[in-house]
């Protein structure tokens, strides 16, 4: 939900950019526009006192059109330039943005699943004979509902090798968890192993992507 969130406001943030980039190059052309008109009416060649009949006006109006296209074709591939280059840093803090929700929601199921949570709420709904588990499922996928977000980012190139690597690992090591703390509920020994690899994985990743 949270990650739907952040992309919408990332399209809208992208808009007013392109909206407030498109005024700028039209305001720059318009005052061009009204520049030689200005020097047309004044007659302006006049008034310099150059000779007109020693300058050959279509030729002069044509240089003067094409450094007008010339212009405009700067000023538009700059504005493009800049919005992509824009565009492509918005997506790369909302990849690692993204990420690190993942891993801050892992380490809020770690507190929630107290002893108490496990034995009183959770392990008498789970049917232990069952190949398939809902409830243990439900607990091993909740922190990743955003991982069809972050795959897109992948494909775009704004998640590098290492930090999917490592999101895969963390993944798999919280479902792997979850999995011993519910059989292993009484256990301690058994589960906590498993609890503070993750959180000491999770906090080290949080920090890497911080930096």
């Amino acid at each position: 939900m949270q990650g739907g969130i952040i992309m919408k406001n990332f399209k809208f943030v992208e808009v007013s950019i392109v909206k407030k980039e498109f005024i700028k190059s039209f305001v720059i052309f318009i005052e061009l526009i009204i520049i030689l008109m200005l020097m047309d009416y004044m007659n302006f060649p006049t008034f310099l006192r150059f000779g007109l009949s020693n300058i050959n006006i279509d030729f002069c109006m044509g240089i003067l059109n094409t450094g007008v296209i010339i212009i405009l074709y700067l000023i538009t591939y700059k504005v493009l330039d800049e919005r992509t280059v824009q565009r492509e840093n918005n997506k790369k803090e909302i990849s690692v943005l993204l990420i690190k929700e993942c891993y801050l929601e892992c380490i809020s199921y770690l507190k929630i699943l107290n002893q108490e949570a496990v034995e009183k709420y959770i392990v008498p709904k789970v049917d232990f004979d069952a190949v398939e588990n809902r409830i243990v499922n439900n607990l091993q996928n909740a922190p990743f509902l955003n991982e069809s977000i972050i795959m897109d980012l992948l494909k775009d190139g704004q998640i590098s090798k290492k930090q999917i690597e490592t999101y895969i690992i963390i993944k798999g090591k919280f479902r792997q968890y979850i999995n011993v703390r519910i059989t292993f509920y009484d256990k301690e020994k058994y589960y906590k192993i498993y609890e503070r690899e993750l959180q000491e994985m999770i906090t080290m990743e949080i920090k890497n992507l911080n930096d």
